[in-house]
């Protein structure tokens, strides 16, 4: 059974995404860029950080692959220097050793059996692997709201109905060790929205994403919500966004692996 992403490709999940740069969610990775570098971004989605690596990797190339042909042109761009591919992370269509480093932002968690896509992604890698992902049940956020924690629970239980971890932040060390990368460093990356701007970007988002992407249908599929429900969890987070001393912070585990070439 293929996996299902929770998030979905409604453009309110495409537009929280084009947030992500290589900056504010590939900093760890970073300084072992090299100008000549051969990189592989499995997952990519709406590919702004794919497409930043172009500008960090002037002399060498830069390959985006992911599921559907809608997302890899979304993530290629146009005129991006970016080749798009449709593929599976389970099977990625390269030869052993292809890339100098192979990235993955925000994927294992929406995998179920994220072993096999590191495995992968070790196997095409010639110098480095580096994958992030959060820890949804570590998010915190002020003040406390009721919805919120709904909207929180829905989203575990979708989770666990299909199989997926998204609080697999913390097993990432030990599913790298899982997958023959006992070389790797451990890295934290956060997430801290508390201006006005980012607040009604980021509850503006989840609200949009809570009445219409994958996550609305599933719950309501899955019997976990209905559409009054879901009206009022989206509510819930436009009202909180404007409460003053608002916070949302997310805290991602990200590892670099390194491997024997050079």
């Amino acid at each position: 059974m293929a996996d299902t992403y929770i998030h979905g490709h409604d453009d309110s999940v495409l537009a929280s995404h084009r947030w992500r740069s290589a900056s504010n969610s590939a900093p760890y990775l970073l300084a072992s860029l090299r100008a000549s570098d051969r990189i592989l971004d499995v997952g990519a989605g709406a590919g702004t950080i794919t497409r930043d690596f172009v500008q960090l990797v002037p002399e060498g190339s830069v390959v985006a692959v992911d599921r559907t042909t809608a997302i890899v042109n979304e993530a290629a761009g146009h005129d991006s220097g970016v080749i798009g591919i449709v593929a599976d992370a389970y099977q990625l269509p390269f030869a052993s050793r292809s890339f100098d480093i192979v990235h993955a932002h925000q994927v294992l968690q929406h995998l179920r059996y994220p072993a096999r896509a590191v495995s992968e992604m070790a196997r095409v890698a010639r110098r480095h692997v580096a994958f992030a992902d959060a820890d949804y049940d570590k998010m915190l956020w002020w003040p406390t709201s009721p919805l919120l924690t709904q909207w929180m629970a829905i989203y575990q239980q979708i989770a666990s109905n299909n199989h997926v971890n998204p609080n697999i932040g913390r097993q990432l060390s030990e599913l790298a060790i899982e997958c023959g990368l006992p070389k790797h460093s451990v890295h934290t990356i956060c997430w801290t929205y508390a201006t006005p701007e980012l607040l009604q970007w980021w509850a503006s988002s989840w609200a949009d994403r809570v009445l219409h992407s994958t996550y609305a249908s599933e719950a309501l599929r899955l019997g976990l919500a209905n559409e009054a429900e879901l009206s009022e969890i989206a509510h819930g987070w436009r009202t909180w966004a404007n409460t003053p001393g608002a916070v949302f912070v997310i805290t991602s585990i990200a590892i670099l692996a390194d491997l024997d070439a050079t």
